[in-house]
């Protein structure tokens, strides 16, 4: 299978890279967005690089303006999810799926992760957003204060009042450090703390899946931390055509890959989201499955 690495850009000019693979004549593309501190050749929604060039469908895996701390090497400048926006992912996935279309790609499902769900769901709420047929919801991530013990050293209400104070006296790109001792380092730009994590945050999936005329397929691992499971299940009844499935699984899909991507494509395939086929797969891995109106196995 050849994957061609590919870059395009946004509208106000950031340069995004990514991977594309499948055929030219596919009948439809996934779009895969990662998560915070993500990109595209690292996190769950890159292994639909691999796996949907088998059904005959492509895959896009892309760097949002916010992968990784940031990056240097390629002329642009840092930005990374140290400087990044929320406001500013319509803008990243727009230009994916420009991309898509410009390769005559279509229709494509997004497939988000993580923090992902909330840039997807937003982008999608919005009125100018090239529609997608279907959305793909992995693990959606639930607020700081729910983490706050993995993720924050003190009390969040402290770093954001901090944050608050930077702004507000002129200094949005001042650092922030939320926890120098967290899986990831929790630094970032005072306006970003604000923008991801704030008081007005529009980083909350719950606020815009309600919208969604698309089916929405929500997935969960059952060895997530319970805030992130109970965050999947509140999308997924938020929807008004949601689905949830949980797998025996963390929240990056490290136990059995196979399992996640075989149930998100069958669930494409059950919904008709594409013009493929049958393809008799069995959901493997699948621990509870819930969908309104709708009690049969996947």
């Amino acid at each position: 299978m050849l994957v061609d690495l590919v870059c395009t850009r946004t509208s106000d000019g950031v340069l995004l890279h990514g991977a594309l693979a499948g055929p030219p004549s596919a009948a439809g593309a996934l779009l895969g967005i990662h998560g915070a501190w993500g990109n595209f050749y690292g996190t769950p929604v890159a292994r639909f690089l691999r796996d949907a060039p088998n059904r005959g469908l492509a895959a896009l895996s892309i760097n949002g303006r916010g992968h990784d701390l940031g990056s240097l090497g390629d002329g642009e400048r840092c930005i990374g999810f140290l400087r990044d926006r929320f406001e500013d992912a319509p803008l990243d996935l727009q230009a994916a799926a420009d991309l898509l279309a410009e390769r005559g790609l279509h229709p494509f499902v997004a497939v988000a992760h993580s923090y992902g769900t909330h840039r997807a769901t937003y982008w999608q709420a919005g009125e100018h957003a090239s529609r997608a047929a279907a959305l793909v919801l992995l693990s959606p991530a639930p607020e700081l204060q729910a983490a706050a013990d993995v993720f924050v050293d003190g009390a969040v209400e402290h770093h954001l009042a901090r944050a608050a104070a930077a702004v507000a006296a002129g200094h949005p790109e001042q650092l922030i450090v939320l926890s120098s001792s967290a899986p990831v380092p929790m630094v970032a730009a005072a306006a970003t703390v604000l923008s991801t994590w704030g008081p007005d945050t529009l980083a909350d999936s719950r606020l815009h899946v309600g919208s969604l005329p698309m089916p929405v397929l929500v997935v969960s691992g059952s060895h997530e931390p319970a805030p992130y499971r109970e965050r999947a299940e509140e999308v997924a009844d938020g929807a008004p055509d949601g689905e949830l499935v949980v797998l025996d699984d963390d929240h990056y899909y490290r136990r059995d890959p196979d399992a996640l991507t075989e149930t998100v494509l069958a669930w494409l395939d059950r919904r008709r989201v594409f013009d493929t086929g049958s393809t008799g797969v069995a959901v493997a891995g699948s621990e509870r499955t819930a969908a309104k109106g709708d009690n049969d196995a996947i």
